[in-house]
């Protein structure tokens, strides 16, 4: 297996909330990590550890952006911790490309929730490159949608994180 470490500067997690008066999409820039991985047996031999700075995030403004830090109690919970625990249903595209169900496990507010996400990628020998697309309860994750004045936000997000990494 090959060792990768997490791009930061590259990588990034977009957060769809929705609510009936319009959406609001947030992004935390924050990644850091490792992947392992065996490009020649992606379904039998890879693995992540992916950690989010929750602190680090940007919802548009000023005011989204206190009350979100706020909501989400970022100061207390300051980190969120995501662990690829394998993937299945790999269909190799030829030149190192992928498409694949993500199964893993995410770890904030001291509670676990099971995800599996819809992704695509490309692995190489010196850099991976993936995205991966999953709804969330935050609910499960003991996180109560915020409001914004007197609209509420639903309870499921839809999250789009996107990776790269070096071999390291």
């Amino acid at each position: 297996m090959t060792a990768y470490v997490i791009d930061g500067a590259a990588s990034r997690v977009a957060v769809k909330a929705r609510s009936n008066i319009h959406d609001t999409e947030t992004r935390w820039t924050g990644v850091s990590g490792r992947i392992e991985a065996d490009a020649a047996d992606l379904a039998g031999a890879v693995a992540a550890e992916v950690v989010i700075d929750m602190t680090r995030h940007d919802a548009g403004d000023f005011l989204r952006n206190r009350k979100l830090r706020k909501d989400l109690e970022v100061e207390r919970y300051p980190a969120a911790r995501y662990r690829l625990t394998g993937l299945r249903d790999v269909v190799e595209r030829g030149g190192g490309r992928f498409a694949a169900t993500a199964v893993g496990v995410i770890a904030w507010h001291g509670r676990e929730v099971a995800v599996v996400a819809a992704g695509e990628g490309m692995v190489g020998a010196d850099q991976i490159a993936a995205t991966a697309r999953f709804d969330l309860d935050v609910r499960e994750l003991g996180v109560e949608p915020p409001r914004f004045l007197m609209f509420k936000v639903e309870d499921t997000v839809a999250v789009v994180v996107s990776l790269v990494a070096r071999r390291g």
